[in-house]
């Protein structure tokens, strides 16, 4: 058991060194590209059987980024002293153009009479943002509920998102992140 934890321990460690020596300090995109962070967290009863996704797509409706979350590995980790979450903060390069976060999903297992049941639900997004080139833009979170009744909203957790970007990702100087929260377009009524 304790071999099992120091294992979990230093692949946890090994993910987050991998970014932050992917980024060397800081969140400049390559030149002509542009990043978008977005915070990919879940709920369910049973996360250790959860895992979530989402899809980006561009203006012409194509899927371009695709990121999956797996609940029982993944965490945001946010300020210091703030209480972890499952899920994961995500980067995704892209060229500069208009997208949008077009949908998420989630797979969790239930305990059902006969053992347990395993659930898949997907949920269409519309969920608009554009990118210049060299900027860098936070988006919010996409929280996706598997525990009572499956659903999907979107939030600003910039204060917990931004503690991980220094804790975890190692960049300091955040001021040049510029906050545009996801929102779903209003439904029109005929």
């Amino acid at each position: 058991m304790r071999n099992l934890l120091l294992a979990c321990c230093l692949t946890l460690l090994a993910g987050c060194t991998t970014m932050a020596s992917r980024l060397n300090g800081s969140l400049t995109p390559p030149p002509g590209q542009a990043y978008a962070i977005v915070s990919l967290v879940g709920k369910a009863f049973d996360p250790d059987r959860a895992t979530i996704g989402l899809a980006v797509s561009d203006a012409g409706g194509r899927v371009v980024a695709q990121n999956a979350a797996s609940l029982i590995t993944d965490t945001v980790f946010g300020e210091e002293g703030m209480s972890p979450v499952e899920g994961k903060l995500v980067l995704m390069t892209l060229p500069p153009g208009d997208y949008r976060v077009s949908g998420a999903w989630g797979h969790w297992s239930d305990d059902g009479v006969f053992g347990p049941d395993l659930r898949m639900r997907q949920f269409p997004l519309n969920a608009p943002f554009h990118l210049d080139a060299g900027e860098t833009v936070y988006l919010g979170q996409v929280l996706v509920e598997m525990s009572f009744l499956p659903e999907v909203r979107l939030g600003d957790e910039r204060r917990r998102d931004f503690g991980h970007m220094r804790r975890v990702w190692k960049v300091e100087d955040l001021s040049r992140v510029k906050v545009r929260p996801l929102a779903a377009p209003a439904a029109t009524g005929h």
